[in-house]
């Protein structure tokens, strides 16, 4: 028998492949279902025996695989030693493993693309993270920070992510670098689903005509790759994020964790790229964790490697149950009627045999009630894990050095016939990497017949949140490795205040002048209108009306003057491209020019400029000023404020970002309804250098309902909060109040392990749980919240969805709907509200669409202020799919003025009845956008 070298490659496959699970029985391998106080449960699945079996043969024996087997043979192996005894079983693992590896490799991989690295955004007010897009046609990968903006910055600049296959988190893991990772990930697998879909239907058609079934094509997935804590991020939005048939793996790059045989091989690699993953640690970390262990501070409830690795298995689960899943939503279970977990669609089968929505009293309403059997739907799988394996905070900084693979040199055709080598696939197999044996057993390399080939272009991109993170990274052995540093041509750096400015960065730039230096920190980059579209919008709207719609705040020049300039390094541009391949070249072409805010001025319609001049005369006359006088004279808080932040649906687009409206009420506090990803933006751009105050001000965050474009970003607004307040807190102890369901809580209270945000200084107030639909402050609590009650409703939408009423001492009294069909509970509970908020997502027309998507239309929100008697209504919440302003009939007597919300509004309720005037302004600017 020949070695098994000299089989050839095709025969071993096809052989293997088969023989592969009959005579290996490999380890049985467990799950985790769910988790409690850390203790993980495990059920036997033999199932994933055979996936499992299935992927390593596959993967082992294809022929087609490319360099990076022993990388992942390595980690599979690292997987079942330390999970599992080495038993029996686990011995057929390493034997086949050796098998696996005595196998012809491909040896090598080649760059045959051109690819490019583009900067998607620079830190600004509204972008505050700097992100990289890396080109190759087959794929698409995000570097950097996926902060919260990111997504709408991708939608303003038209940058192409349905091909993005992974995602590589720089820095810290913390929200400020990947507060919008989640809202990323949920575009994506909606942008992924409607391109599957559209490629089935053509398939189908494909099909019908040819009479031949067509493949199907499978989601690639996504694969992101950070620092300790990542699974763990992601594993805490298990309540609110489900998506299926979009398969999410994640790859944390730890110090515990490396598993490589050299510190200077790749950590990670694929067809296009190498990746080396480079973990730094503050010096002040790296210290505190010596001195625990010197003295034996080390807590009893730190985990073993062991528990710890058991532990990620837990959360890789959980988020692999949220993402693809074979959960139906038309999948009903039986349950008794006093096991149903409330709130929750119930569902009763009738005498007749159909199944119908049960709408009878429950056991917690009457406890007489019979205890029926129905039925539910089961909530999606990760819903069900209470709590997650503890964890926490991780300060390490994560970098890279990607490079690609190199180009090949010319193959030599007579070379390899001299070797004995016959043309045909052997010759094609050696342009490809692979090596060969020839008839007479002669093993041929590449290295062989190809001539000397060019090293392939890379850079680094290297995160320093402060200047204790300096030496550690100087220090890497990466630096002084010709193998490691070999092509890399661009240093990209993101600096935190000050670490620019270090004389070690000015040296280290200095000394290596071989690369191109690219900074993007705050002390170099403009606080430019990074997000165009909005901005213009505004800028409009203020031409009309400047007191209620202002210019958002931007800064065209550097902010931070004392950051001296050299000439070792260049500012990030916006849309600034690396060509990285055929060779590194910096261009400019593509370069985002900063927004000239004069020129949108000048070319704003005349037209318009007149009938906002009308509107203007006839709300300053003082006979109609003091007729507006007398009829407001009964409202409490007139010189109340309300600022929209973000007044759309479902995700941020172009010109309206999602839910976030503040009201400002003199002499009690701010209070903020609903906080969709980037609103802590929206505020510095309405707000400019007021943002302390307004923070300082906030006394509470009222969430309507766990839907990610409605809170995504709370967390970014507590940090901020407490950052300028805890200085006052060793006077005041001060708290905020975030009032939801039990989700919301839930959820910052886990995120809180991976990040210190302030959470021990919020105080949540859930409703709707054992302490009912209402909250009252005790009296000194009062005086610091300033409300003094809030009442809620449940109302139809989703799960844990609810109407507020804030009720404040002198009478005023705010009313907001969060999303949700008409209400009359919430009629009942806001009653005589001097504000009513709700949510107008769908025009008239689309009544079907506000039905079946449990939404409201403009006329049904009106309505309810109405029948609710609110002084004044403020529309919002409306379909990104539409940019003009809902029709509106007239306002009517001096009893209800209803306004319509825009981005950056800022308006008191005394000045509600003003807008009206300002009406045919506003519809011919919105007739002359849709024109254009």
């Amino acid at each position: 028998m020949k070695p098994m070298s000299e089989v050839p490659r095709r025969n071993l496959y096809l052989r293997h492949r088969v023989t592969l699970m009959r005579t290996y029985s490999l380890p049985l391998v467990t799950r985790p279902l769910f988790s409690i106080d850390n203790k993980i449960r495990f059920k036997s699945d033999l199932s994933i025996r055979f996936k499992l079996s299935s992927f390593l043969a596959s993967f082992v024996f294809h022929p087609a695989r490319p360099i990076g087997r022993e990388f992942h043979i390595q980690n599979l192996l690292r997987h079942h030693e330390q999970k599992y005894d080495v038993s029996f079983q686990s011995k057929k693992v390493l034997e086949v493993l050796q098998v696996a590896t005595s196998l012809p490799s491909i040896d090598h991989c080649y760059n045959k693309m051109k690819s490019w690295a583009q900067i998607v955004t620079t830190p600004t007010a509204d972008t505050p993270g700097t992100v990289i897009l890396l080109h190759f046609d087959s794929k698409r990968y995000l570097v950097g920070n996926l902060a919260e903006g990111t997504q709408r910055a991708s939608i303003q600049r038209k940058f192409g992510l349905i091909k993005t296959s992974d995602i590589f988190l720089t820095g810290t893991l913390s929200w400020g670098n990947a507060g919008g990772l989640l809202g990323m990930i949920l575009t994506l697998a909606d942008i992924r689903a409607t391109s599957q879909d559209e490629k089935k239907a053509a398939s189908q058609k494909e099909s019908l005509k040819t009479k031949k079934m067509q493949p199907q094509e499978k989601n690639p997935g996504l694969t992101i790759h950070g620092g300790r804590n990542l699974t763990h991020f992601l594993a805490t939005s298990r309540r609110f994020i489900f998506r299926k048939g979009m398969p999410i793996s994640t790859n944390e790059f730890t110090v515990q964790r490396d598993n490589r045989k050299s510190d200077l091989d790749p950590c990670w690699r694929d067809e296009n790229i190498k990746v080396w993953a480079m973990v730094i640690q503050a010096e002040d970390e790296s210290i505190a964790k010596n001195e625990k262990q010197i003295f034996g501070m080390i807590s009893d409830n730190t985990p073993t490697d062991r528990e710890e690795d058991e532990f990620e298995m837990a959360r890789k689960s959980v988020v692999s149950s949220m993402f693809d899943s074979t959960w139906r939503l038309d999948t009903l279970v039986k349950r008794k009627l006093s096991e149903v977990q409330l709130p929750a669609t119930i569902f009763r089968r009738g005498e007749n045999g159909k199944i119908q929505i049960y709408n009878g009293p429950t056991i917690t309403e009457d406890s007489s009630v019979a205890d029926l059997d129905v039925l539910v739907r089961n909530p999606w799988p990760g819903a069900l894990v209470e709590r997650l394996p503890s964890t926490t905070p991780s300060k390490s900084s994560t970098c890279y050095i990607i490079k690609n693979y190199p180009q090949r040199g010319k193959f030599n055709p007579q070379k390899a016939k001299e070797l004995g080598v016959t043309p045909g696939p052997d010759f094609s197999r050696l342009t490809k990497g692979e090596s060969i044996v020839t008839s007479t057993g002669t093993t041929v390399t590449p290295e062989m017949v190809l001539g000397k080939g060019k090293d392939g272009g890379g850079f680094a991109i290297l995160e320093l949140p402060h200047t204790s993170y300096i030496e550690p990274l100087l220090a890497r052995k990466e630096w002084s490795s010709e193998s490691v540093m070999l092509g890399v041509g661009v240093i990209f750096w993101i600096l935190g205040p000050g670490v620019l400015n270090d004389p070690r960065i000015k040296e280290f730039m200095q000394k290596g002048k071989q690369f191109k230096h690219i900074v993007s920190s705050r002390d170099c980059c403009p606080n430019y209108l990074a997000l165009e579209s909005p901005a213009i919008a505004a800028i409009r709207l203020n031409i009309l009306d400047s007191k209620h719609f202002p210019i958002p705040d931007f800064n065209n020049e550097i902010q931070i003057p004392s950051c001296q300039k050299t000439d070792f390094y260049e500012e990030a541009k916006c849309g600034m491209i690396v060509q990285l391949e055929p060779s590194i070249e910096i261009q400019y072409n593509s370069v985002v020019p900063l927004l000239n805010t004069s020129n949108v001025i000048r070319q704003s319609s005349n037209e318009v400029r007149k009938l906002a001049q009308i509107a203007s005369k006839e709300v300053e006359n003082p006979e109609y000023l003091c007729t507006l006088t007398k009829n407001q004279a009964d409202i409490p808080s007139k010189d109340a404020e309300v600022i929209t932040l973000g007044t759309g649906s479902s995700l941020p687009s172009k010109y309206r970002n999602v839910s976030a409206t503040i009201v400002r009420v003199p002499g009690y506090g701010n209070y903020l309804f609903d906080c969709g990803e980037n609103t802590l933006g929206q505020l510095k751009r309405v707000f400019g250098s007021e943002v302390p105050d307004v923070l300082r001000n906030l006394k509470a965050i009222w969430i309507s309902h766990l839907h990610a474009d409605h809170h995504l970003g709370t967390v970014s607004v507590i940090k901020a909060w407490n950052e300028e307040t805890k200085e006052q807190d060793l006077i005041q102890k001060s708290k905020l109040i975030v009032a939801s369901d039990i989700g919301m809580k839930n959820w910052l209270d886990e995120y809180a392990e991976v990040e210190d945000y302030g959470y021990d200084r919020v105080e949540p107030i859930v409703l709707g749980e054992r302490s009912g639909l209402e909250f009252k402050p005790c009296n000194e609590q009062s005086l610091q919240v300033g409300f003094s009650s809030i009442k809620a409703c449940r109302v139809e939408h989703c799960a844990g969805a609810m109407a507020v009423v804030f009720n404040f001492p002198n009478g005023f009294k705010i009313a907001y709907s969060g999303d949700c069909r008409p209400s009359d509970k919430f009629v009942k509970i806001g009653q005589g509200a001097t504000l009513l908020i709700h949510e107008a997502t769908f025009e008239d027309e689309l009544q079907s669409d506000a039905i079946a998507k449990k939404h409201s239309t403009s006329s049904e929100a009106l309505d309810i202020g109405k029948r609710m008697n609110a002084r004044r209504i403020l529309l919002t919440h409306f379909s990104q799919r539409y940019q003009k302003i809902p029709v509106m009939n007239d306002n009517q007597g001096k009893d209800q003025v209803a306004i319509v919300a825009f981005d950056y509004m800022k308006i008191k309720i005394e000045d509600f009845a003003k807008m009206e005037y300002f009406k045919p302004a506003l519809m011919k600017l919105y007739e002359d956008k849709e024109d254009q």
